[in-house]
């Protein structure tokens, strides 16, 4: 019981990074129509962190879920930054060199 717990709390755990995320890249994406606090994307990352946590202190008490929690929740956006670092390094792999149009231009 108390495995399925923790493993709920990692499904809600990264659920709510998914919605962080989605809210970053709405607010920069479409500033002036998604920035705001009360957002679907922002809503949804902080009821599914709550929810993360309410069954990791459910599933080993306060002390120890919160704990639990924290590696849970830092865990998932460290995978978040890197996955986000090796997609803006493919891109900028495929995009063209600068200094490759400027040899092939004439004067």
């Amino acid at each position: 019981m108390i495995i399925s717990f923790i493993i709920a709390g990692l499904i809600f755990c990264g659920a709510s990074v998914f919605f962080f995320c989605k809210a970053n890249y709405c607010a920069c994406t479409q500033a002036g129509q998604c920035d705001n606090p009360v957002n679907y994307y922002w809503l949804g990352a902080m009821l599914n962190a709550l929810t993360s946590f309410a069954l990791c202190c459910f599933a080993l008490h306060v002390e120890l879920g919160t704990l639990l929690w924290l590696i849970l929740m830092g865990s998932c956006f460290l995978g978040a930054i890197i996955s986000q670092k090796k997609s803006k390094y493919k891109k900028c792999k495929k995009t063209t060199s600068t200094n490759a149009l400027l040899v092939n231009e004439t004067n």
